[in-house]
């Protein structure tokens, strides 16, 4: 299957499952973003669209309050091409993080995502505790 036509299959299963998304179906979604995930060769970690559907895997469970899972996916994203540029994907890691009660871990991804471009706007439109739990890292920082 050409690189292209592999993309556009992705993106249709991640499409259906932000749709899901949209509508609250957490669940759900994750089965198409995990049919994404199931499209990408192996080793997906390898293949630049393994980011963006681990994203979606992590963001899905995060949404679920499964925050063990979360981590896992959001850490593997980082590992992907391009993975560690997101903002989004250290923010959700930290949250996920925070909610397991993992404070220093959790802080540390929080900031590396507010200190990134877009990443205190991402953090400003999320529950306030979060910002509040670098609030000491951002005046020094």
């Amino acid at each position: 299957m050409s690189d292209n036509l592999l993309t556009r299959q992705i993106r249709r299963f991640c499409a259906d499952g932000y749709r899901l998304y949209d509508k609250g179906e957490y669940r759900l979604a994750l089965r198409s973003f995990y049919q994404g995930w199931l499209t990408i060769p192996k080793p997906q970690i390898e293949h630049q669209q393994a980011g963006w559907v681990l994203t979606a895997i992590g963001d899905a469970y995060y949404k679920l309050k499964q925050y063990e899972q979360g981590v896992e996916s959001l850490i593997s994203a980082t590992h992907c091409p391009g993975g560690d540029k997101s903002p989004f994907v250290y923010m959700r890691l930290g949250q996920c993080l925070w909610n397991l009660r993992q404070d220093s871990e959790a802080r540390k991804y929080l900031f590396k995502a507010y200190r990134m471009p877009t990443g205190s706007d991402l953090l400003e439109q999320e529950d306030s505790r979060y910002l509040t739990a670098i609030a000491d890292l951002c005046e020094h920082g």
